[in-house]
């Protein structure tokens, strides 16, 4: 005969404690002493116990203890990107000091079809508007609470920091005069594939993008310097992968007309755009955005943004640990050697 899986209330009567007892032991540590809980959890070992299902938790109290992470990429790219592991650490800690749990959550709307894994969490971080759309409505439809980072959503608070003024201050850094020829390297300014822009009208609106607003920042100082902005020098970068950024940007700076300055909306183009330079041997001020630790080991001048403190943050709010409220962070140009 089959073995019955133990449940909480047997394991107690077995152990002469109360449920709540070896639900803390579980769950919440800090209300029971170091001893007691580690010979709760060693019986509870021997009897085959792994704790009290999150299913009957959630049904008893309403919360499961976990808070969903969705991210604008794919889960894949996030684990290599230096932005978002930052920003995921910052949400980690936190959460780890709460004993909460994290769900990442898929960009696209498809892989929710069969599962439902959006009912779960109790509350959602929102990391950059992903490009399906879907997938935001059916948080929503959850109505539970929500965090925007980087973009802003209606009735939502958001954490952010000011892209444009940030922008602004880097690219009058790096522009020198009027004749300088500029070339911005943007990230998903508009929702077409394509690298090269045909015009300036389809680009998604400074609400929508942390791209826009940084692309806004740069024009301001463009224009303040007498330059005129063509689109045939903005191009959107989709893939991130150092090998596919190289090969595009040695065709970007061995162009006829030489390049004087690079505007990158991340550090990750512009270390790209720096060894390629050095490869090629081109005097060229290059100027990056995030402030990732690699920007310094290369002498990057770039825009330092608070990434782990905005996934702190982030979590904060998503627990009730601070007021449900848009968030604005303060940035900091770094000037190296670069540009």
């Amino acid at each position: 005969m089959e073995r019955k899986k133990p449940t909480l209330k047997t394991v107690a009567a077995h152990l002469g404690v109360s449920t709540a007892t070896v639900s803390n032991a579980f769950n919440r540590p800090n209300q029971l002493s170091k001893a007691l809980r580690e010979n709760i959890l060693l019986e509870c070992e021997k009897l085959g116990y792994t704790g009290p299902s999150i299913t009957a938790r959630s049904l008893r109290t309403g919360k499961t203890g976990v808070i969903g992470v969705l991210l604008a990429d794919n889960l894949a790219y996030n684990f290599t990107d230096p932005v978002a592991t930052e920003f995921l650490a910052g949400i980690s800690k936190t959460l780890d000091e709460s004993h909460v749990n994290m769900l990442l959550l898929p960009s696209n709307s498809e892989n929710y079809q069969n599962t439902q894994v959006e009912t779960i969490p109790d509350s959602f971080i929102v990391y950059g508007k992903p490009v399906d759309s879907n997938v935001i409505n059916l948080i929503l439809r959850q109505h539970k609470p929500v965090v925007a980072v980087d973009f802003s959503l209606p009735d939502i608070p958001s954490i952010n920091i000011d892209n444009r003024k940030a922008s602004y201050g880097i690219a009058k850094h790096a522009i020198h005069s009027a004749d300088d020829n500029i070339l911005i390297l943007g990230l998903r300014l508009e929702p077409s594939t394509s690298l090269s822009l045909a015009n300036l009208d389809n680009l998604y609106t400074s609400e929508e993008s942390v791209s826009r607003c940084r692309f806004e920042g740069y024009k301001q100082a463009l224009e303040e310097s007498g330059i005129e902005l063509s689109f045939e020098n903005v191009w959107q970068i989709h893939d991130l992968e150092e090998a596919t950024l190289k090969t595009m940007l040695r065709g970007a700076l061995t162009a006829p007309k030489k390049v004087d300055a690079l505007l990158c909306m991340s550090d990750k183009i512009a270390l790209a755009a720096l060894d390629v330079a050095n490869e090629l041997n081109l005097d060229i001020r290059i100027v990056g955005f995030d402030g990732i630790p690699k920007a310094a080991d290369a002498g990057l001048t770039t825009v330092q943004q608070p990434i782990t403190e905005k996934g702190r943050i982030a979590a904060q709010m998503a627990l009730g640990q601070i007021p449900y409220q848009s968030i604005q962070l303060e940035t900091e140009l770094i000037v190296r050697t670069s540009g």
